[in-house]
């Protein structure tokens, strides 16, 4: 397991969290995953780009944070992490009966930052 990948680990210790990615926003390359359930790593990468795009021609200023995507069992929440070079994607997936959205969230902000800096 590599450094990245059991520090991803550490995110699934959150209630309801199935699954952790670390991708390049760019490439779709998977720097570590953790758990299962995750997402397609390029796609993640069309659907960040596709909805920043939205934001700004709609007058948005700054970047895209991140996104959640609802299901009726399942979410997505798809986190931007601030870098120089290509920006990098923190995904999780989650059973929506179990997790708490607003903590994930919170532990994914402190992960992009950890990574990012």
């Amino acid at each position: 397991m590599s450094s990245v990948e059991a520090s991803l680990s550490r995110l699934l210790e959150l209630p309801g969290v199935t699954g952790v990615s670390l991708i390049d926003a760019v490439t779709g390359l998977t720097y570590g995953d953790a758990g299962a359930g995750g997402s397609d790593p390029v796609e993640c990468g069309r659907l960040a780009e596709f909805v920043e795009t939205g934001l700004n021609a709609a007058g948005a200023q700054g970047e895209l944070e991140s996104i959640v995507i609802t299901g009726s069992r399942r979410q997505l929440v798809v986190a931007t992490v601030p870098r120089r070079g290509d920006p990098l994607l923190l995904t999780a997936a989650l059973e929506r009966g179990q997790a708490n959205l607003a903590l994930v969230l919170h532990h994914l902000g402190l992960y992009a930052a950890e990574v990012g800096a």
